[in-house]
């Protein structure tokens, strides 16, 4: 499969979650997200939800980065993996 290229617009919608990943290679972290959509698209600009007691949240704050990483069906149940751990851990 060739290279997709995607128009600037509204592409992450509807998709329900997406894992971001923050960090550099001393301080990194992936986490399943829920909250997330498109702030503007001329200049795009997304937007993500993370509660201040994750830890990523204080990556986010420093580096002020961060990646969306669009699941696909093949990925659904990882993506849903990762979130339950992640949800126990902090439990």
């Amino acid at each position: 499969m060739g290279k997709v290229m995607w128009k600037p617009g509204t592409f992450i919608y509807p998709i329900p979650v997406v894992m971001v990943s923050c960090g550099d290679m001393e301080k990194s972290n992936i986490i399943t997200v829920a909250w997330c959509g498109i702030a503007c698209s001329n200049p795009a600009k997304v937007y993500i939800s993370v509660r201040p007691e994750r830890y990523s949240y204080n990556i986010i704050k420093e580096t002020k980065e961060f990646v969306i990483n669009l699941t696909t069906k093949d990925l659904a149940y990882k993506t849903d993996w990762c979130r339950s751990k992640i949800r126990k851990r902090h439990r």
